[in-house]
């Protein structure tokens, strides 16, 4: 991976795909597709979108989130057989790119011909083809970028770079992109000036607060440009969402504030704020403590969430893993529902699933082989 990307992945990558039943897959599937529907219904956003600053919502909301990612415990049922369990969604790009180049490596390497990373049926071709559609639309790539904040320094910069040979995109600092006008601009290293028509959004708001980062723009701006994928779907579709959804892979989801009396087996919940991202603030089976410094005031910004139990499906060397399996789907216009396209994969022994917590062989980020 590094000698194709050219720069160190800086997240510890399994040493093992994640191989996937065609029937599991279509499980995936069908229930992403389910829960992205229900988060862009008008009654569940009718809830969300009341937590949206108005100082960081953008214009031009779309109806649905162009780009949407639906996360799964693996977990076993009462009979025996492996079922999905939803831990986290969000109206957010991911991966895409670099998680196509890792499949396609352990296809390489390991000779593994039969099988396949995409969902829906898909082929690397109409996979790369849709997912320029979806980022560039109808632009030239000299008015398209990814917009992140100090790109260089991110851990995900091997997806910037994988995206960049895929279909173009150029890469941007979000500190370098400033208004002129109703047009967002930015300058090259060459000093040459570019009107972006067309921004992938990758900066997260909390992250850019969390730096004290001044922009040379404002979110609710009335701007001449298109977003590929609209950055108000990051609230819109996130856990601030999972107490209005009804699916069986959906565990029981409350909103801290509204809890009259804290459940007795308060060590069968996750406590987690609605907006951090990467596992951020997470507490698996809170205390009461843990419940209490959480200022009231801020209580409506945050879930308990009933405790999903792994299964220990993946065997290694070192030990049976758990894993957590993320659908990534794409939703243009032309569509009526949101399509899977790919998955990302990431497993471990431990109690959190994140990458950064999985730091021993046999554990860490990966992706799905369907067979």
């Amino acid at each position: 991976m590094q000698s194709v990307l050219g720069v160190p992945v800086e997240f510890r990558v399994c040493e093992t795909p994640i191989f996937v039943s065609h029937e599991m897959r279509r499980q995936l599937e069908d229930a992403a597709i389910a829960i992205t529907l229900q988060s862009a219904r008008p009654t569940t956003l009718a809830h969300t979108t009341r937590l949206i600053d108005e100082e960081v919502r953008v214009r031009q909301e779309s109806d649905r989130p162009l780009f949407s990612v639906v996360d799964f415990a693996i977990t076993m049922s009462d009979d025996g057989t492996f079922v999905p369990r939803l831990i986290e969604l969000q109206g957010f790009p991911s991966l895409f790119g670099y998680q196509l180049l890792y499949t396609s490596q352990m296809r390489a390497v390991y000779g593994l011909d039969d099988s396949t990373p995409f969902l829906s049926d898909l082929s690397y071709d109409s996979y790369s083809a849709l997912l320029r559609e979806c980022i560039i639309g109808g632009h030239d790539a000299d008015n398209v970028a990814l917009v992140e904040l100090d790109p260089l320094r991110q851990k995900t910069r091997p997806d910037f770079i994988a995206l960049e040979k895929m279909i173009g995109l150029k890469t941007v600092d979000i500190r370098d992109v400033y208004r002129d006008g109703r047009q967002l601009v930015h300058t090259d290293a060459r000093g040459q000036k570019h009107v972006l028509r067309r921004i992938f959004n990758r900066a997260i708001v909390d992250e850019l607060r969390d730096h004290h980062v001044h922009l040379n723009f404002r979110w609710d701006d009335d701007l001449d440009v298109e977003w590929a994928g609209n950055p108000n779907w990051y609230f819109l579709m996130s856990k601030s969402s999972m107490p209005y959804l009804d699916h069986p892979t959906v565990p029981r989801s409350m909103f801290l504030n509204e809890i009259d009396e804290l459940p007795a087996d308060l060590d069968r919940y996750v406590l987690k704020p609605l907006y951090a991202f990467a596992g951020k603030g997470v507490i698996v089976g809170p205390t009461h403590h843990d419940v209490a410094v959480i200022p009231a005031a801020d209580r409506h910004l945050w879930i308990l969430q009933e405790r999903v139990t792994y299964a220990r499906c993946i065997p290694t060397p070192h030990g049976d893993n758990a894993v957590e399996i993320r659908v990534m789907c794409l939703w243009p216009d032309r569509f009526s529902e949101p399509l899977p396209v790919m998955s990302l994969a990431r497993t471990g022994r431990g109690a959190y699933m994140g990458a950064r917590y999985n730091t021993e062989p046999w554990t860490g980020s990966s992706g799905c082989l369907f067979v």
